[in-house]
């Protein structure tokens, strides 16, 4: 997910956007519901079976989805620097792995005490 983030043409693709919304603001909708919004209903359904399986702490699926993609693509816009900086994987797999353990301490499931 982050080295498409990362990708030459997502990022041109975001700078267009950026750059364009107030002239065209019904194009974000477009964008969003064709990979964002499919992305996180994916996250939310797997959130979701995870949660039953008592994998995770029971909340909102789609809600956590988003807080873990923002985790995510968060710190990718300061060091991709808008596509202009090549991120590479040791540093794509540091910000997973951060991503990874900030979002478990917020919705992993609760250890019992020793």
């Amino acid at each position: 997910m982050l080295r498409q983030h990362c990708d030459d043409r997502s990022c041109a693709l975001r700078r267009l956007l950026h750059a364009e919304i107030t002239r065209f603001p019904d194009v974000l909708d477009i964008v969003r519901e064709h990979g964002a919004h499919r992305l996180n209903d994916a996250l939310a359904d797997r959130f979701a079976r995870l949660t039953l399986a008592g994998r995770l702490r029971a909340t909102d699926p789609a809600e956590a989805a988003e807080q873990f993609t923002a985790l995510l693509i968060g710190p990718m816009e300061a060091r991709c620097r808008m596509g202009t900086r090549e991120v590479g994987d040791t540093e794509l797999r540091q910000v997973t792995r951060a991503a990874v353990r900030t979002f478990l301490q917020a919705f992993g499931p609760l250890l019992p005490p020793e």
